[in-house]
């Protein structure tokens, strides 16, 4: 493990940063993740398996999937840790897909294994490189697709896109093989990934100054519609694990069933607009805290940069209006990203270290293990 960092540039930040480079390194992997999707295709029933940011992963490629097609495939995506606890009865007909950076994963690893002893088709998604601590779970999955190299900081980024990446390909696979692309989709994208990530990094100024002003604050609600969702609550997540702020991230119509109560002037809230119809209810509930003087943040595409109330408007790169929302995925979570880095350092903290640097915290790790 290299050398903790005491100054920005963290390696967060590079981290961040590495994302395009590494995602068009998945890219050329493309035969292996494809063939791992033809046989994929011709099982009967899909489901992904993560857990904390992984589960994240396992939940948009569920919805690219349902995209893909025009939900003529109905995938799953369950946690890890209840998929054991509350197992799926599994079978050959099935093809189980388990995220795991690490690849030890306690619950993740546990489910690889009762899907496999299931005579289930099984695809590990893993880091690199496929050391000794990756146990025999992973390297007996009938694929094994690694992404990148192993993260330094606790909060996992470049893992997560370059898992996305991979999916992305898996999942186009799928829907070619199966002749169900959904007409109008766009999924050659995948090819600009690293594009529009690079596009969205430009954003890094305006979005330290949007830092300056969550940095005070002490409540962070997120929220998002289709990958937006999921996005919004990785988002929060690596809020939590870097900032130490409460944040939660919600889907855009379960903001106004409670959690909106609980938003004032202590707090800002994100949201997430992609161009489609849930952009409508968006721009409701943006202009309903602006009664309660919350800081108000935009992340949008250019088509849906229109009617936007806040204080601060992010607009992200898409291909077309008419591609689909899917690589919102990407360009939707870099601002996030950025935006978890910043207010850590305006807190005046190390965003590497998910508190393990803190006595307190190091003894309580110790009656856990991940």
């Amino acid at each position: 493990m290299p050398e903790p960092r005491a100054a920005h540039p963290y390696y967060l930040y590079d981290a961040i940063h590495a994302q395009p480079a590494l995602i068009e390194k998945v890219l050329t992997r493309r035969d292996a993740i494809e063939h791992a999707a033809d046989a994929m295709a011709e099982k009967e029933r899909i489901t992904f398996v993560g857990i904390g940011t992984s589960l994240h992963a396992a939940q948009i490629a569920e919805l690219w999937m349902r995209e893909f097609t025009a939900g003529r495939i109905w995938p799953h995506f369950e946690q890890s840790f209840e998929l054991v606890n509350h197992p799926i009865a599994f079978g050959s007909r099935d093809a189980v897909v388990v995220i795991t950076h690490t690849g030890t994963t306690t619950a993740s690893v546990a489910a690889l294994r009762a899907a496999h002893a299931a005579g289930t088709h099984t695809v590990a998604i893993t880091g690199e490189p496929a050391g000794p601590t990756v146990g025999t779970e992973i390297r007996d999955a009938d694929f094994h697709i690694e992404t990148c190299d192993q993260e330094v900081s606790f909060a996992y980024t470049k893992s997560y896109t370059t898992a996305l990446a991979a999916l992305a390909l898996m999942i186009r696979r799928i829907a070619e093989r199966k002749k169900l692309l959904a007409s109008g989709i766009d999924a050659r994208g995948i090819e600009r990934i690293p594009e529009f990530i690079r596009q969205a990094l430009t954003l890094e100024p305006q979005i330290r100054e949007v830092a300056k002003k969550i940095a005070r604050l002490s409540r962070i609600v997120l929220f998002g519609a289709g990958v937006g969702w999921p996005t919004a609550r990785e988002g929060a997540l690596k809020i939590k694990e870097s900032c130490y702020i409460a944040a939660e991230g919600f889907e855009t119509e379960e903001v106004l069933h409670g959690p909106f109560s609980e938003i004032d002037s202590r707090a800002a809230l994100i949201g997430l607009l992609t161009g489609r119809p849930s952009d409508d209810r968006a721009r409701q509930i943006l202009r309903a805290a602006g009664e309660l003087k919350t800081l108000r943040v935009a992340i949008v595409t250019p088509s849906a940069n229109h009617d936007i109330s806040a204080e601060h408007t992010l607009v992200v790169p898409e291909a077309s209006p008419e591609t689909g929302e899917w690589l919102a995925a990407f360009t939707h979570l870099v601002p996030l990203q950025l935006l978890n880095y910043f207010i850590a350092l305006e807190r005046g903290l190390n965003p590497d270290t998910g508190r393990q640097d803190q006595p307190a915290h190091a003894a309580a790790s110790r009656h856990y293990k991940y």
